[in-house]
């Protein structure tokens, strides 16, 4: 599984298990539910900066969403 796949996997893993919806963390970070959704699925480039953001949303240490 490539790394990239496994951090989206683990990204998503810990927004359901804070129970959020795809529309609430687009509107946290500032964009569409359609746009956090091709981030989540891998149809979009997931950037260091949004990376950091999902870390403090979710509060999961971006090191265990990189799997470091």
């Amino acid at each position: 599984m490539e790394k990239l796949e496994k951090v989206r996997k683990k990204i998503r893993s810990a927004r359901l298990e804070k129970e959020y919806t795809q529309d609430y963390l687009g509107e946290k970070l500032g964009m569409s539910q359609k746009s956090y959704h091709r981030i989540e699925n891998g149809h979009s480039q997931l950037k260091v900066k949004t990376l950091l953001k999902l870390s403090t949303i979710l509060e999961v240490d971006v090191t265990d969403l990189l799997g470091v």
